[in-house]
């Protein structure tokens, strides 16, 4: 009777094995493809973080660019317009152009760019709009002496230490330098008037 109760059993353990086999094989392959899906969804998104983080440093590269440019263009027609004004010239509506090229450049940065560089970009603007307003107080008098241009040209010339401050923070971010300005050719010179 141990025997036919045995074999009842082998034979009961191979009918479930049949039976469950099927299921077994589609959980099995479910399982497998799930992970599949998975592994595909980790990978699609890691591709999508990666080209989100090319297109943001593209369009903040862009803005640097854009706002270095300007800024240099601008305070290079200042000093222009200094040297033109000193002579007993006129300034022409390039600087004014400048400025607004500048201004637009940095309305597009303050939507873009981290908060450590547009502090960066704002220090030049300041500087830049303050040394304007120097400029333009030269040329409302009767005449400034020459002290007050030498003053008014060395606070423009002094303005690229902002500038390179900035660019310093710019490329930093962009992680293709320290952080730390690099200096000019004519690094004596910009000291001076600082």
């Amino acid at each position: 009777m141990n025997t036919g109760v045995a074999t009842v059993l082998v034979a009961l353990v191979g009918v479930v094995g049949t039976l469950l086999a099927p299921l077994t094989t589609n959980w099995v392959s479910a399982r497998v493809r799930l992970q599949e899906f998975d592994l595909q969804q980790r990978a699609s998104a890691l591709t999508r973080e990666e080209e989100a983080a090319t297109a943001d440093l593209e369009r903040r590269r862009a803005a640097y660019i854009a706002l270095n440019s300007s800024a240099r263009l601008w305070r290079l027609l200042l000093m222009e317009d200094v040297h033109a004004l000193r002579a007993g010239g006129s300034t022409g509506e390039q600087t004014e152009q400048a400025r607004q090229a500048f201004q637009a450049d940095f309305a597009q940065a303050q939507m873009l760019i981290p908060d450590h560089v547009l502090d960066a970009a704002n220090r030049v603007r300041i500087a830049l709009a303050d040394a304007r307003k120097r400029l333009d107080r030269h040329t409302e008098g009767d005449g400034a002496s020459e002290a007050a241009w030498q003053d008014l040209y060395d606070f423009v010339l002094g303005v690229w230490g902002e500038i390179t401050e900035m660019q310093a923070a710019m490329r930093k971010d962009l992680g293709v330098g320290s952080g730390v300005p690099v200096p000019s050719e004519r690094s004596e010179t910009y000291q001076a008037g600082s």
